[in-house]
């Protein structure tokens, strides 16, 4: 497995880096203070096909009471971005809001998302559950928060690893300080070998009530009903500035075939803006995103797997200035 890891390269995910091969296929998203961003490569002219089909299907959804059902669109800042605030579903309440934002840059198409609600327009505060909220009307706030994360967020080419704070998703950069919202993931696969993927997540949002290992008898468990499963090796690892655990097993995957299923988690349970729990995912013989087939065997045998492992998942470490 040499040859896989001999011409590795930094990605950057969130707000740390990691070496991997240089030609690996990589998928990810991330959620920003609630918001979910997602990216995809496209051209403008498809992009602008995409947003006037979403425009005509709004415009053209009435509910089934007397109030509408889109209540904006239109642009952010300038022609390339757009926003639309409907009601999501033409038979849910009148309450119900559902926040959609675009933006087009460098050839990436940037789809925004979050939920929100008011319950002024139409009045519904005579009902006792709307008048314990708080908040009886998130449009404005909501309204402003995606607004400010589409005029922040830009294309970022994979080879680029960015100097200022900020989190680094698939085809994008977000710039700005650490905060405790922010859930970033990415899945890279290996190109031959289809079957062997590696997750990234890193998330400031949570904390675990114990440590990997910690979680021992859980983990037993569920070797325990997993067909051949053991585990090969688990410990605590020093990274560059990350103190982690591991714990690596083998067995029967999804695929009903033998396979490596490799897990390394740091900040656990202290996890924060400034030190978010991440966790590493590496698995052999198991579907990811760019493999649903079915398949006859692994392309990596236990040894080979472990081989990889130690390599990459050693190189994780944060990105300088990335906080």
């Amino acid at each position: 497995m040499s040859e896989l890891t001999q011409n590795l390269k930094p990605y950057c995910v969130g707000r740390y880096l990691i070496d991997m091969p240089a030609d690996v296929l990589v998928s990810g998203d991330a959620t920003v203070q609630g918001v979910m961003i997602d990216s995809e490569a496209m051209t403008h002219e498809a992009y602008l096909q995409e947003i006037a089909s979403r425009q005509a299907e709004l415009r053209g959804t009435k509910s089934i009471d007397p109030y509408p059902f889109l209540y904006a669109d239109g642009e952010v800042e300038g022609p390339n971005t757009h926003y639309f605030i409907h009601r999501g579903n033409r038979s849910i309440g009148p309450g119900r809001r559902v926040f959609e934002a675009y933006k087009w840059d460098h050839g990436y198409r940037f789809k925004l998302g979050i939920d929100g609600h008011d319950y002024l327009h139409p009045d519904q505060t005579s009902k006792p559950y709307i008048q314990a909220l708080d908040v009886k009307n998130d449009v404005p706030m909501k309204t402003a928060l995606i607004f400010d994360l589409v005029k922040r967020l830009r294309w970022r080419s994979e080879d680029e690893i960015p100097t200022e704070p900020g989190l680094c998703f698939l085809g994008a950069f977000l710039p700005g300080k650490a905060t405790d919202k922010e859930d970033v993931g990415a899945q890279f696969v290996f190109p031959n070998n289809r079957d062997v993927s590696l997750g990234l997540e890193s998330n400031s949002s949570i904390r675990e009530p114990n440590t990997l290992l910690q979680r021992g008898d859980q983990i037993n468990a569920g070797l325990r009903s997993m067909k051949e499963g053991r585990a090969i090796r688990k410990g605590a690892v020093k990274l560059q500035g990350i103190d982690a655990e591991e714990w690596l097993i083998v067995g029967e995957t999804d695929l009903e075939v033998p396979g490596s299923m490799f897990t390394l988690e740091a900040n656990s349970m202290t996890s924060s803006a400034q030190s978010p729990l991440l966790t590493m995912d590496f698995n052999t013989g198991s579907p990811n995103a760019f493999m649903q087939d079915r398949i006859k065997a692994a392309s990596m045998s236990e040894s080979e797997a472990v081989a990889v492992w130690d390599i990459v998942s050693r190189t994780l470490r944060p990105r300088p200035n990335g906080f």
